[in-house]
C-alpha cells in the first residue's frame, strides 16, 4: 500500500495548493500595503490639516521669517511664503509650476467639519492640496499671503513604492517554482515515453530507469516486465527457429542428391531452384542469428575495400545485366574487417537495388567516402523507394516491402536483416532513406579498424 505522499495525484495537488496559498498571500500583502498606504495618507492629511491653525498662529501675521525657519526645522516639510512684499522659501529646490494640479482638499473633510463645529479647528476655507512626483503639496491662503507646504522635504529623497512590481515579481517567482516542481514530478513520464518508444521499436533489452514508488514507478515496472516477457518469448522462438533450420539442412542435402538423379531437366531445374531458395533462407537465418547472439566471430583481415567493392560490382552487374557505376576513393582504402561478410553485405544490398531499379533508368550508384576513421558506402537506386512504414521495418527478419511478391522477384526478407547484423558486428551503422529525387539510398558505415576486445 502506497503512503499518501507517494501518490502522483497527491503530489500534484500539493503543488497547486502551495502555489495558490503563496500567490494569494503575496496578493493580500500587496493589497494590504496599498490600503495601509491610503489610510496612512488620510491620517497624515487629517493631522496636517488640524495642525495648520497652530502653525499659522506660531507663524504670526504678517509672517515672521524667523518663526517660519523654526517651524520648518522641527517639521518634515518645506515651506514657501508668497506675498506682495515677501517671497521666501526654506529650500531653493521648492518651486511651484503648472504641473502641480491643486484642488480643494478632501482629506477627512467630515472629521474636520466636526472639529470645526466643536471649536477644535478653525475653518481653512480655500485650502488646496495636490500630489506631484510622490510628494504631497498644500496651498493655504493666509490673508494677503499664500503659504505652500511640501512633504517630505526636498532634501529627503522620495522613496518610490514598488507595490505593483513586487506583486508581479512574486507572481512570476511562484509560477516559476511551480513550473520547476511540476517538471520534476513529470520528468519520469518523459523517461517512460522514451523507453516505451524504444521497446516498441524492437529494443526489448532496454529498461526504463524510474525509481519512484508512485503510479509512474509502478507503470515503468510493468512495462519493463512486459519487455522482459516479450524478449524471453522472442528468444525462445529464435532458438526454435535455429533448431528447425539446423534440422532442415540434412533433409535438404538428401533431397538435392535425389534431385540430381532425375532425368527430366525442367523438373530437375525447378526443384533445384526451390532447394537453393530454402538453403539461402536457412543460411541467412543462421548467419544473422549467430552474429546477433555473438556466437559467430569475425574473421578479421586487412584488405583493399576499393578493390573488393569493384569486384562485387563487376560480378553483380554481369550476372544481372545491370548498369552500376562505382565511384572509388582515390586514396588507399585498406580496412580491417571480415572480408567474406562485407562481400555478402554489399552483394545483398546491390541485389536489392538491382531488383527495384528500372531497366531503362539511371545507373545504380555505389559511392565510397572516408569519414572520421570509418568508410561510408552508399548504394543508390532510382526505383520507387520506400514508404515511411517500410523504412522502419525493412531490416526486420522476413519483412518484404511488397508482401504479394513471389520469392523470385521480391526476395525472402532476410537480406537487409543479415546486412544489419553484419554491420552491427563490425561496430558500424546502416541507414536507409529515400533519395531526394527518386529511389532509395542505403548507407553503410564501417570503422577502418576493429576493436579486437569487442570481437574476441
Amino acid at each position: 500500500m502506497k503512503r499518501p505522499f507517494q501518490s502522483l495525484s497527491v503530489k500534484i495537488t500539493l503543488v497547486f495548493f502551495v502555489t495558490a496559498v503563496v500567490y494569494l498571500y503575496g496578493l493580500s500583502v500587496g493589497i494590504r500595503y496599498l490600503v495601509d498606504e491610503d489610510e496612512l495618507r488620510e491620517i497624515i492629511g487629517y493631522y496636517q490639516t488640524s495642525y495648520y491653525d497652530y502653525m499659522l498662529a506660531d507663524l504670526q501675521y504678517p509672517p515672521n521669517i524667523g518663526k517660519a525657519e523654526e517651524i520648518v526645522d522641527q517639521m518634515p516639510f518645506d515651506m514657501k511664503i508668497i506675498g506682495e512684499d515677501l517671497s521666501w522659501t526654506s529650500s531653493p529646490q521648492f518651486t511651484i509650476n503648472d504641473a502641480i494640479n491643486f484642488e480643494l482638499s478632501t482629506l477627512n473633510i467630515a472629521k474636520i467639519k466636526a472639529d470645526i463645529a466643536e471649536g477644535r479647528v478653525s475653518s481653512r476655507e480655500g485650502m488646496e492640496a495636490a500630489r506631484y512626483k510622490n510628494r504631497t503639496y498644500a496651498k493655504i491662503p493666509f490673508g494677503d499671503y499664500t503659504i505652500f507646504l511640501v512633504t517630505p522635504k526636498m532634501s529627503v529623497p522620495v522613496q518610490r513604492t514598488y507595490v505593483i512590481e513586487v506583486i508581479i515579481a512574486i507572481t512570476l517567482l511562484v509560477f516559476l517554482i511551480c513550473y520547476g516542481l511540476v517538471q520534476r514530478i513529470f520528468k519520469p513520464i518523459k523517461s517512460i515515453e522514451e523507453g516505451a518508444t524504444r521497446i516498441g521499436q524492437g529494443e526489448l533489452e532496454h529498461r526504463i530507469d524510474v525509481k519512484q514508488k508512485d503510479e509512474l514507478g509502478s507503470l515503468a515496472q510493468k512495462i519493463n516486465q512486459a519487455a522482459s516477457n516479450a524478449q524471453e518469448t522472442l528468444e525462445q522462438i529464435e532458438a526454435l527457429g535455429l533448431a528447425v533450420s539446423h534440422e532442415l539442412r540434412s533433409p535438404l542435402t538428401r533431397a538435392r542428391l535425389e534431385v540430381e538423379l532425375l532425368e527430366d531437366s525442367k523438373i530437375k531445374e525447378d526443384l533445384l531452384n526451390e532447394i537453393n531458395a530454402m538453403e539461402t533462407i536457412i543460411t541467412n537465418l543462421l548467419d544473422s542469428e549467430a552474429l546477433d547472439s555473438g556466437h559467430k566471430k569475425l574473421q578479421l583481415e586487412t584488405f583493399e575495400l576499393n578493390e573488393m567493392i569493384k569486384q562485387v560490382v563487376k560480378k553483380s552487374g554481369f550476372l544481372a545485366d545491370a548498369n552500376i557505376v562505382f565511384t572509388p576513393l582515390e586514396d588507399e582504402t585498406d580496412i580491417e574487417a571480415d572480408k567474406i561478410l562485407v562481400e555478402v553485405m554489399i552483394k545483398n544490398i546491390l541485389e536489392n537495388a538491382i531488383r527495384y531499379n528500372p531497366p531503362e533508368g539511371e545507373p545504380i550508384q555505389v559511392i565510397i567516402k572516408y569519414i572520421e576513421d570509418a568508410y561510408e558506402i552508399k548504394i543508390k537506386d532510382f526505383g520507387p523507394g520506400f514508404s515511411e512504414d517500410d523504412i522502419t521495418k525493412v531490416t526486420e527478419p522476413f519483412y518484404r516491402t511488397d508482401q504479394s511478391r513471389s520469392r523470385q522477384s521480391g526476395g525472402f526478407g532476410l537480406g537487409l536483416y543479415l546486412c544489419k547484423q553484419i554491420v552491427k558486428a563490425h561496430q558500424g551503422t546502416i541507414s536507409i532513406e529515400n533519395h531526394e529525387k527518386t529511389g532509395a539510398v542505403v548507407a553503410l558505415t564501417i570503422p577502418k579498424r576493429q576493436n579486437q576486445t569487442e570481437n574476441a
